[in-house]
């Protein structure tokens, strides 16, 4: 596939050049890059998106087969759809790149992705720790998403065609392969049980499905911006499901387990209160009410859902603390 000129047929420029390649994608399945794009007077940078699978998977941890390369390729086709169908409802509300060109090639599984250049709109700083400020600004932004999206739950509907039907990449459905390595556990016994109380909710929303700190990008100015100042990329896996999956999985991306003991109560306000204030403009109170309590009882649910992938993804994982343990704990005994 020929980058270049495909940029300058689909966005009118009469010359494209690569700048330099951003980051690997997971498992060498392609690169991210930035291009510079020339045209009359004129000059822009773009993010391309370029999904190549390759011949020999490299995932970090081994998990290569059928089903991981399906679920892979599945979740850049749902990327594409969030963009082309779903990403102008946030317009005006949250900072998101906008999808400016796309291409596949049904032969060689190839897509392209050509996005607006965030680090142009100011949104160049990366963080592994969140300062206060900066954490209630992401943790902002996914109310305010959550917020957009949020609907009653009917058995068996589906309202966001396209995207995944139940939103994450951690869903049991889509890891059997993790739980059947998982060593034996309440946890494990209980992971049905634990995604049906998750998925039988009576609110739903659309989830990003993979908030960890690392998919946010910050303006220079964000201490004092509030959620203006930050912005959200990587949408592959993109669906429906409780808010408080992406909450707690931000949480635990930033946040060691001293520092979530000392900050999980004020987080969990500040999540609860930014989404009740931008739902109150359609909502009745009473309804608004009823969410927030059946959201904050799913909490150690979401804790333990994500705590049963990463047991039989990666045992030894850093994320797996005595804090998600107790969490965890606090779902298995509510469910007995």
């Amino acid at each position: 596939m020929n980058i270049e000129q495909m940029l300058c047929q689909t966005l009118s420029c009469q010359k494209a050049t690569k700048l330099g390649k951003l980051q690997t994608l997971w498992s060498g399945y392609g690169e991210i890059a930035r291009y510079q794009l020339d045209g009359k007077g004129s000059s822009q940078t773009v993010i391309v998106k370029h999904i190549a699978p390759p011949r020999q998977s490299a995932h970090p941890h081994q998990w290569d087969s059928k089903l991981s390369h399906r679920r892979k390729m599945r979740s850049y086709q749902v990327e594409l759809n969030w963009y082309r169908h779903y990403a102008n409802r946030c317009q005006d509300q949250l900072n998101l790149p906008t999808l400016l060109a796309a291409h596949q090639d049904s032969e060689t599984q190839e897509m392209l992705l050509a996005m607006s250049d965030l680090d142009a709109l100011g949104f160049n700083v990366r963080h592994l720790t969140l300062t206060e400020s900066q954490l209630y600004a992401a943790i902002d932004w996914l109310a305010r998403f959550h917020a957009l999206f949020v609907y009653k739950n009917s058995p068996g509907e589906t309202l966001f065609a396209g995207l995944w039907p139940i939103g994450t990449y951690w869903h049991l459905e889509t890891r059997p392969e993790e739980l059947a390595v998982m060593a034996a556990s309440s946890l494990k016994q209980a992971a049905a049980a634990i995604d049906a109380r998750l998925k039988q909710a009576r609110f739903q929303t659309l989830v990003h499905g993979d908030a960890k700190v690392a998919n946010f990008c910050f303006h220079s100015d964000s201490d004092t911006m509030g959620v203006d100042g930050v912005a959200a990329l990587d949408f592959q896996y993109v669906g429906s499901g409780v808010g408080v999956k992406d909450f707690i999985y931000l949480l635990g991306s930033c946040l060691d387990e001293e520092q979530l003991s000392a900050h999980y109560d004020t987080a969990c306000n500040r999540y609860f209160h930014t989404l009740s204030r931008q739902l109150s403009a359609n909502w009745a109170a009473n309804e608004i009410d009823e969410l927030v309590e059946e959201w904050q009882a799913l909490l150690p649910f979401a804790w333990a859902d994500f705590e049963r992938f990463l047991a039989g993804w990666q045992p030894q994982h850093h994320k797996r603390t005595g804090f998600s343990h107790r969490m965890t704990e606090q779902a298995l005994a509510a469910l007995i």
